[in-house]
């Protein structure tokens, strides 16, 4: 639900949402035509096809983005093998609440995932790292990830059960767009007020930048990088 689409300076891709869709109106016109066999395995090659064109793009698709591939490649597999619907969609209910279960089971154990994810989209200082407010926000931001993918889930339940295939995917695909954004900006909303609640802290938008740009991924790095540069202003110099 965080991500970046492109480069620094540069704007969002135009068409990045009509390729997003892509795989679903393939699925939708394949099934149409051949069944639900093919249009599994045509949508799980257009989805693999988009993820190879974004890195090919430039676009920062992140580090779980093999693990992410084999999963679709296996679920793909699953689909065409059994042919079964129920299956095949089953299998992504089963995995949004595994992921829902994995990221409010790590804020019960006090090490909520999204201190983990953070310092891949923006540049976490050391003073904001060991900050009580910044490991409460971790907790909020976690627990609004995991609510939107239990409710995504049950939502699916739901749909699939008073839908024709092709009803399923399309509406679905269409309902998570206001459900993605309203978590969203639940999200954006929680690091923005809460972060700049911790003393010395600059601006988000700044460290946002300051990761686009390259920044070290860890705090405590970054700290020291900071700290030597300002002690010695002509280090690296040519």
């Amino acid at each position: 639900m965080i991500r970046a689409d492109g480069h620094p300076g540069s704007a969002v891709p135009n068409g990045l949402s009509l390729q997003s869709a892509a795989p679903v109106l393939l699925f939708l016109a394949v099934n149409r035509v051949a069944g639900l066999r093919w249009a599994v395995a045509i949508a799980t090659v257009g989805s693999i096809a988009l993820a190879l064109d974004r890195r090919r793009k430039g676009l920062p698709l992140g580090r779980l983005m093999p693990l992410v591939t084999g999963a679709v490649i296996a679920r793909g597999a699953i689909g065409v093998i059994t042919g079964s619907e129920t299956v095949y969609f089953g299998l992504g209910i089963a995995t949004k609440y595994l992921v829902a279960a994995v990221l409010l089971g790590s804020v019960a154990a006090g090490a909520p995932l999204a201190k983990r994810v953070l310092p891949l989209l923006m540049r976490v200082p050391q003073e904001m790292a060991a900050h009580q407010v910044f490991h409460t926000t971790m907790g909020i931001v976690t627990v609004i990830a995991g609510l939107y993918y239990t409710v995504s889930a049950s939502f699916d339940i739901w749909l699939f059960r008073r839908s024709s295939v092709e009803g399923f995917v399309l509406v679905r695909f269409l309902a998570n767009w206001p459900l993605s954004a309203a978590a969203l900006v639940g999200i954006m909303a929680a690091l923005q007020i809460r972060l700049q609640k911790i003393p010395g802290v600059p601006p988000f938008a700044l460290l946002i930048e300051e990761r686009l740009n390259g920044a070290p991924l860890d705090p405590e790095s970054s700290s020291t990088t900071s700290t030597r540069n300002n002690q010695n202003p002509g280090a690296g110099a040519t």
